[in-house]
């Protein structure tokens, strides 16, 4: 990690610990298989390895693909690359591609689990209502993510949810499928995979929960420092949260898909339970702390 970039000692073994359980997770997932046969257990073991490899290989393309955002060059946006250059030189990370998604709702995430496929991206809605060093701010945050590979663990914690939606979707289609006898077999094989299946959603959430909200206040924290401008972060997530408020829910649900990986989750406020379980932490706690950030930034401190 470079140097500007303060070591999230808590931030790192929270990583690890979600790691940890992402494994005995797998494990239990294909446990099953293994029961009926090695061979069928070698499969299921080979499935899971394949779609992870998959998923780790193509995070950025997939992310990219759910917000219909391309890839933007220097010519075409050449503030943006402006931005990331500089804190890219600010920080000693290699550059992330740069993409810009076509909706009026302010946003932006960052994506790639290999140092050679990340990307950054910025909704057209940040990019025209943000001033210069607010937009500054949002991007330092999405390169501080970048920055700790919280991405990675985010990334792979969601895989878990995956399987699950996939081993339910394969035994419903399998027992309601024309009524061959040979899909209904096939349906009663994996039938008892559908409890393990519909544990995973839960689990899954857990997991993300348990860095998701930590990884925000961290980035929050890197960014702040990175830039040296605590109180232009603050602006720019005020501004956010009160657009998304006002947004029409149409334009809200184009987002939602990657709800964990924005910098403000893009959902109505106001549902207790909602709060609970979001993957961030309140807006105004987020201030709070940036705000903490400054007042050590103007004595001295970091």
């Amino acid at each position: 990690m470079p140097a500007r970039y303060a070591r999230e000692r808590g931030l790192t073994w929270r990583m690890v610990l979600a790691m940890a359980m992402l494994a005995v997770l797998y494990g239990l997932l294909v446990t099953p298989f293994f029961q009926i046969s090695a061979l069928w257990g070698l499969v299921a073991a080979g499935a899971v390895v394949l779609l992870l490899v998959a998923q780790i290989g193509y995070a950025d393309q997939v992310a990219l693909w759910a917000m219909d955002a391309r890839e933007v060059t220097d010519d075409e946006e050449p503030e943006l690359h402006a931005l990331v250059d500089r804190l890219c030189m600010s920080s000693g990370l290699p550059k992330p591609r740069v993409a810009v998604a076509d909706t009026d709702v302010p946003n932006a995430f960052a994506a790639g689990c290999r140092r050679d496929r990340t990307v950054v991206c910025v909704t057209t809605g940040l990019r025209d209502r943000l001033e210069t060093a607010e937009l500054e701010g949002v991007l330092a945050h999405e390169m501080a993510h970048l920055a700790h590979r919280d991405v990675v663990v985010a990334t792979i914690a969601g895989f878990p949810a995956f399987c699950g939606g996939l081993i339910i979707t394969t035994v419903s289609g399998l027992l309601l499928g024309e009524g061959r006898p040979a899909a209904r077999v096939a349906g009663v094989v994996l039938l008892p995979m559908v409890p393990l299946a519909a544990l995973l959603f839960p689990v899954s959430l857990l997991l993300d929960l348990a860095i998701s909200r930590h990884r925000e206040l961290c980035a929050d924290r890197t960014g702040a420092l990175l830039t040296g401008r605590p109180a232009a972060a603050s602006a720019a997530l005020t501004k956010i949260c009160a657009e998304i408020e006002s947004a029409p829910a149409a334009e809200l649900r184009g987002l939602r898909p990657l709800n964990g990986v924005l910098t403000v989750p893009a959902r109505a406020r106001g549902r207790a339970a909602r709060e609970l379980l979001s993957t961030h932490p309140p807006v105004e706690e987020r201030v709070r702390r940036l705000t903490e950030v400054s007042e050590r930034l103007a004595s001295g401190r970091r």
